[in-house]
């Protein structure tokens, strides 16, 4: 089982915009935590503190704002967290809810998860404007 480094070559970066809208950008990567005994593999996703967390932790929420402190605006911010990120990867443990977990995972099952996340990403936007507003 490979361990997750803060390495932005093991990393994969996620364009959620949709209708050619760039951003926003969610980074993820699978593998184990670095002090996991029991080297589980999980998806992970950088959030903008440069800390990673798994990413079961915000989908199990259930609610699509949670969603947004893991996402960053642009690529530039991204590859300025990659140049802040030293030695081994800071994870952020978060607790899991298995009801939400379960829930939805069964909406996932209805359809594609990346448009899921696209879907998201029109809220996101929607809520960043609002707030840039007043």
């Amino acid at each position: 089982m490979r361990t997750i480094t803060n390495n932005y070559r093991d990393a994969h970066l996620l364009n959620l915009g949709s209708g050619g809208d760039r951003g926003p950008y969610l980074v993820t990567q699978t593998g184990a935590a670095p002090n996991d005994s029991l080297a589980k593999e999980r998806m992970f996703v950088l959030r903008p503190d440069g800390r990673w967390v798994d990413f079961n932790a915000y989908a199990c929420q259930g609610k699509p704002e949670a969603m947004d402190e893991i996402v960053f605006s642009t690529t530039t911010e991204v590859m300025a967290m990659f140049g802040k990120l030293l030695g081994r990867p800071q994870v952020l443990d978060l607790p899991i809810d298995e009801a939400g977990l379960k829930a939805w995972l069964e909406r996932q099952k209805s359809g594609d998860t990346l448009q899921a996340a696209r879907g998201w990403a029109v809220g996101y936007e929607e809520r960043h404007r609002k707030k840039r507003r007043g």
